[in-house]
């Protein structure tokens, strides 16, 4: 059975604000705000002679009004539920830091967890490679993209080979599109080739990870991503 539409400006506000939607509490608090400041507006001042169809009128542009009002709460709320609070990177800009120099000296390996190094961003860490891959880590940097702070790791190998390992701050995780997914131990990766670039990306513990590089192929980073924290190698 379809649901009743709102016939009156009331019905429809009422409607709008029982709307359930799992949008950001800043984002309702914003779109309750503007409700109200719709329905203070609309409220008819005292008139001492109402002129005939007047009623009519003011309810055709109180309902036409509302209508305006409900729209910018869909647009709203359409952008809370696709996590407007969340930049979305192209393939480029997500792989630009890890192809780029270092600028700091590389983290050492963690004394307390053998599989990390002693780098970490929001508590996510940076893994060692070096005893089970041979990659060993050769310099960091720390930058800024889409307004969050990213923290990049290289490594290199004993052919010479280089590879840059980002983690983005903060959640919710920036986006990115293309490519091709790959699950390893029920996590997807996302797999992308760019420019002659390969690219890994997902995410751990809400935050975006990226590792990419030119001359390493997809599977051999795949491969290293998907070394977990409890040093488990996915396949």
């Amino acid at each position: 059975m379809s649901e009743s539409r709102p016939r009156t400006e009331s019905e429809l506000i009422e409607h709008v604000r029982s709307i359930d939607a799992p949008a950001p509490a800043e984002l309702h608090r914003r779109v309750d705000l503007l409700i109200d400041a719709h329905s203070q507006s609309a409220r008819p001042e005292p008139a001492s002679a109402p002129r005939a169809g007047a009623g009519r009128s003011r309810l055709g542009l109180g309902l036409a009004a509302a209508l305006a009002v409900a729209a910018v709460v869909a647009i709203a709320l359409t952008l809370g539920l696709s996590g407007g609070g969340a930049p979305t990177l192209t393939p480029r800009e997500a792989s630009a830091l890890t192809l780029s120099a270092a600028t700091a000296p590389a983290p050492a390996e963690s004394r307390s967890d053998r599989e990390h190094l002693a780098a970490a961003v929001d508590g996510v860490a940076f893994p060692y490679w070096e005893d089970h891959f041979g990659w060993r880590s050769t310099g960091a940097r720390s930058d800024r993209l889409a307004g969050r702070a990213v923290t990049t790791v290289f490594y290199e190998d004993a052919r010479g080979r280089r590879l840059g390992y980002a983690i983005v701050a903060g959640t919710p995780a920036p986006r990115l599109s293309g490519g091709v997914l790959a699950r390893r131990a029920g996590v997807p990766y996302r797999l992308i080739t760019d420019g002659g670039v390969h690219i890994i990306s997902w995410e751990r513990d809400g935050h975006l990870c990226v590792v990419s590089a030119r001359g390493v192929d997809s599977a051999t980073l795949l491969r290293l991503a998907s070394f977990t924290d409890s040093g488990y190698i996915a396949s």
